[in-house]
């Protein structure tokens, strides 16, 4: 998950702490080491060079998976050469094509303008209930220093093609992939249903987690992977080595470190957490928030720099994830989501007080989630003078000109 950056040089000095203490093991002899000056607001403490392994591996499997050229000396070389990889790519460009030619620009000038202030500081984003959606949370916050991500899906384990090869596997494993993508790139989410099949290996065996379809994200959005870990949540919220715990009840998580491809000195860290939040029940054998006080310490460490939420499935209306919701609005001081997210009467008559800023159409629930329909979000939508365009289509009502955001900044 993350800790808060006040400014990006406290966010990657962070990032390097945190690294040092969980380095990646059984590292190839293909890696270069990249050099990044930490710093940060430490009195009478001169800025350190903090030395960064970079291990390709970890690209040439992202750029695979996303069905990109392989670039010279790929460690995955040989499997790019199939006629199986060739046809994968060629239909992995075709099922981007209409998003980068169309949707993404419009997002990106949004963000450009909508959130140039929130990205102008950075720091760390939180997105709980976004299972692998890392695509919009790039696409809306490029330039913060750390993604913590968190969803009920498994985090997966990096996938060995030599392995799969061997199997006969590949076909079934890039079909995989890209039924996996089929309603986040044509509708902008994941659909919980699909995602308890896509990800728990019942369509691959070899597919038993996000983390290739994160990986995939990350290449499909101009980043380049630098290294990547398995961590866990260990004694009071702090993160160690997954390998290091001992905790049968102890909540993993994926860490990789990347940076935009036109900023080789840049260091970023996603992570992403297979959790449970609601406030005390049991849910697919993970123990809820309530009940896990490693995972609520880590998440009270957490310095949010903003909280995104999208098609969050109206959970945080419900009694069963108060403690989430109380969390977010109490740490965040910007938060963007659609109107899946939380009650407006949260940011209108709550604890915190908050300047709203809407954006789009209130067209309601779709009929799954007709009982959340919100007669306050319909008002506040007909005073058209706090209302701003929306010109791209997301969320549950992802048709353009049906649906809606909210960017809410704590006063």
């Amino acid at each position: 998950m993350t800790k808060m950056y006040h400014n990006a040089l406290v966010g990657i000095f962070a990032s390097f702490a945190c690294l040092s203490a969980c380095t990646p093991e059984g590292q190839t002899t293909q890696k270069n080491t990249i050099e990044k000056q930490g710093g940060g607001e430490i009195p009478q403490e001169k800025p350190k060079k903090v030395a960064i392994e970079a291990d390709r591996k970890y690209n040439d499997i992202a750029r695979l998976i996303a069905g990109m050229p392989a670039e010279e000396g790929s460690t995955v070389q040989k499997h790019a050469e199939t006629a199986t990889w060739k046809q994968y790519a060629k239909g992995a460009d075709a099922q981007w094509e209409n998003m980068n030619k169309n949707k993404l620009p419009k997002m990106q000038a949004w963000a450009g303008e909508e959130l140039k202030e929130i990205n102008q500081k950075g720091g760390t984003l939180f997105y709980p209930f976004g299972g692998a959606d890392f695509l919009h949370a790039a696409t809306f916050f490029p330039a913060f220093d750390e993604v913590v991500m968190m969803g009920l899906e498994p985090i997966g384990n990096m996938p060995d093609f030599d392995k799969v090869a061997q199997k006969g596997a590949l076909p079934t494993y890039f079909n995989s992939i890209q039924i996996s993508l089929r309603t986040i790139l044509q509708y902008s989410f994941f659909r919980t249903i699909d995602m308890a099949n896509d990800f728990k290996g019942r369509v691959s065996a070899d597919v038993d987690g996000t983390l290739p379809v994160l990986l995939l994200f990350l290449e499909r959005t101009n980043h380049r992977i630098i290294n990547y870990e398995q961590v866990a949540i260990g004694a009071e919220g702090k993160l160690i080595k997954a390998s290091e715990s001992t905790d049968k009840n102890a909540y993993k998580g994926t860490k990789i470190l990347y940076r935009r491809e036109a900023n080789p000195d840049e260091v970023k860290t996603l992570y992403y957490f297979s959790v449970n939040l609601d406030n005390g029940s049991v849910t697919e054998g993970k123990l809820g928030l309530g009940k896990h006080k490693e995972l609520k310490a880590y998440i009270e460490s957490l310095q949010i720099s903003a909280t995104y939420l999208k098609s969050a499935s109206y959970l945080m209306y419900l009694g069963d994830f108060t403690m989430i919701r109380d969390m977010i609005l109490a740490k965040s001081p910007y938060l963007l989501q659609d109107d899946s997210g939380m009650p407006l009467v949260n940011f209108t008559a709550g604890k915190h007080k908050w300047d709203l800023t809407f954006f789009g159409v209130y067209a309601g629930p779709i009929s799954l989630f007709s009982s959340r329909w919100q007669q306050d979000m319909k008002l506040a939508y007909q005073k058209k003078e706090q209302v701003r365009p929306l010109p791209f289509g997301i969320g549950y009502q992802f048709a353009q000109g049906t649906s809606n955001l909210m960017l809410a900044k704590k006063k």
